[in-house]
């Protein structure tokens, strides 16, 4: 339910630190018997791993599973809206971490001899077939070979690509399910509502007559299905004319059964389209917004994905001072030393853009704790991915903050503000009439001073323009061509603060540096001299472009 730390400091490198995390638990409910049987094939290969912790990790709460199975369609041949080669070894890699982490409890591959494939139509509609696939190709056997082996009373199926929304991680959304089934003996299929704004009541038909079946995601009760059987559906050389829902759904027409649909949009769920998926980094960054637990007004009403990437970046800050913060592996204590020094900011009005850049020491999850009391003026991000600075700047300035007057404030995760009163300082300057401030910061490594010169920056060394504090307008940045942030096509990963704040200095009207320590820049153990090199050389790049005239700002 909770988790809180005792709090401490780790005197040798003076950061905060923790002796102990403290958990307060309380027993999982678990409802009558249900299984989770998630379907996937080699196809989804690329982002199974993700999608499969995405559907645990959302669906698993208030409730627990009797079993968490994933059913596998070995199939290799063509798929209908086809988006990516298949690759077995890699998808069967990937189960095996999923079972080897303890994220499912088993993995079925469908098999793909013929009688497994004829014993199994024979039970559900009646009639021998030799294809898995149906007609129109689309997958029939491996989805009731799957509900044929799941032990449990109820089974909730899922497409592996499916979003679980939570806007409310209590919401017990089986019993609800459940509860559907139990007091319609007619109910054969429940599946999860889609966004909306308010509940609806569960019905068996809508405009158009009976609800068909929601093959993405549906809960079923695994003996009031299998007293029916068989159901009708032709047999045409060896090959099923319907696909399994469709035969359920001509069933329901002509019988006392239903399928219902409604519900508490608490829960929900979203479907991805295969043309979706063309761009993994955009869908991954759309999973951790719904994650998160935003979900955008174009989304509403509408089962299939809706809304841009921008669309789902949010919330959106619009604050007047707006943090941003990215780290990849920063050390705990750092990463609270950081976030400890925002928080304790004595001037109101400020937000924040936490990025994770897909850290493997669980400082995602960690911001969550510090941040817990802030979060309605904090937007976390959690790359699966490594995005890079500058990248995740542009991102998040670009994406996440939509008020061009905002002040952006740029901090690394692994420094500090110097002191509490370090936003009312730039804050006096700002209402003086400055668009840019530079300066100045404290290096815990060495005794510096960084002269600001604001004129031509370009020949004079960067001017020490790119020093910490930056900040600027929001407008600033927006205005910057995207081809100064990168390199040769790549974004500028060293000395990428070159790369924005030459061109945010030429174009401002009004740039100021604070002489005051603003900042404390702990740096990281001495780059190895590739990177210096390297580094130097995206300077001496940066530099040598044209400058960029004030005459670009509207």
């Amino acid at each position: 339910e909770a988790v809180s730390e005792v709090q401490t400091s780790d005197t040798l490198n003076m950061t905060p630190a923790s002796d102990y995390l403290i958990f307060r638990l309380k027993p999982v409910h678990r409802p009558p018997n249900v299984s989770l049987m998630i379907k996937t094939c080699y196809m989804e290969w690329r982002m199974i791993e993700r999608q499969i912790r995405h559907l645990t990790r959302q669906l698993e709460r208030p409730s627990s599973f009797l079993e968490k199975v994933v059913v596998v369609d070995q199939h290799t041949g063509g798929f209908i809206r086809q988006y990516e080669n298949p690759n077995p070894q890699a998808h069967r890699d990937a189960m095996d971490r999923l079972l080897s982490d303890g994220i499912v409890d088993r993995i079925i591959y469908a098999p793909l001899d013929s009688t497994s494939i004829g014993e199994t139509t024979r039970k559900w509609f009646g009639n021998h077939a030799n294809s898995p696939r149906s007609a129109s190709g689309q997958p029939i056997f491996a989805t009731l070979w799957g509900l044929d082996q799941c032990e449990g009373e109820y089974i909730l199926q899922m497409d592996s690509d499916l979003l679980i929304g939570r806007r409310d991680p209590n919401h017990d959304y089986l019993t609800e399910m459940i509860s559907v089934i139990e007091g319609n003996p007619d109910a054969l299929f429940v599946p999860l509502p889609i966004s909306t704004d308010s509940p609806s009541a569960y019905t068996f038909e809508g405009d158009r007559g009976d609800w068909r079946v929601e093959v993405r995601g549906c809960l079923l009760k695994k003996d009031r299905i299998e007293s029916v059987l068989p159901i009708r559906n032709e047999v045409v050389q060896g090959v099923l004319q319907e696909s399994w829902h469709r035969a359920f759904d001509n069933f329901i027409r002509g019988s006392r059964y239903r399928s219902y649909r409604g519900g508490d949009p608490k829960t929900f769920f979203i479907h991805v389209p295969n043309e979706r998926k063309r761009q993994p980094g955009d869908f991954l960054g759309i999973m951790d917004r719904v994650e998160s637990g935003f979900t955008p007004d174009a989304q509403n009403g509408s089962v299939d994905l809706r809304g841009s990437r921008s669309d789902w970046c949010g919330p959106k800050r619009s604050e007047p001072y707006i943090f941003i913060i990215a780290g990849r592996n920063v050390p705990p204590g750092q990463f609270r030393r950081c976030l400890n020094s925002i928080t304790s900011q004595t001037t109101p009005g400020w937000g924040a853009v936490v990025i994770d850049d897909a850290s493997s020491n669980g400082i995602g999850s960690y911001a969550k704790l510090i941040l817990s009391d802030h979060m309605d003026r904090v937007t976390l991000i959690s790359n699966d991915s490594r995005m890079g600075l500058m990248r995740n700047m542009w991102d998040a300035i670009t994406h996440f903050c939509d008020n061009p007057q905002s002040v952006i404030l740029t901090l690394d995760a692994d420094d500090m503000l110097a002191s509490p009163r370090t936003l009312e300082r730039v804050k006096e300057e700002y209402e003086k009439g400055a668009d840019v401030t530079v300066g100045s910061m404290l290096r815990l490594d060495k005794e510096a001073s960084y002269p600001v010169n604001f004129t031509d920056p370009r020949h004079n060394r960067g001017g020490n323009v790119w020093q910490h504090l930056s900040t600027f307008r929001k407008y600033l940045f927006d205005a910057i061509p995207i081809e100064d942030l990168k390199l040769d096509g790549a974004w500028i990963d060293l000395a990428n603060d070159w790369a924005y704040m030459l061109p945010i200095v030429e174009m401002a009207a009004k740039p100021v540096h604070i002489p005051d320590i603003l900042y404390i820049y702990d740096p990281a153990p001495r780059d190895p001299a590739s990177h210096t090199a390297e580094r130097e050389e995206n300077i001496s790049q940066i530099v040598r472009r044209p400058p960029r005239n004030p005459s670009r700002i509207s």
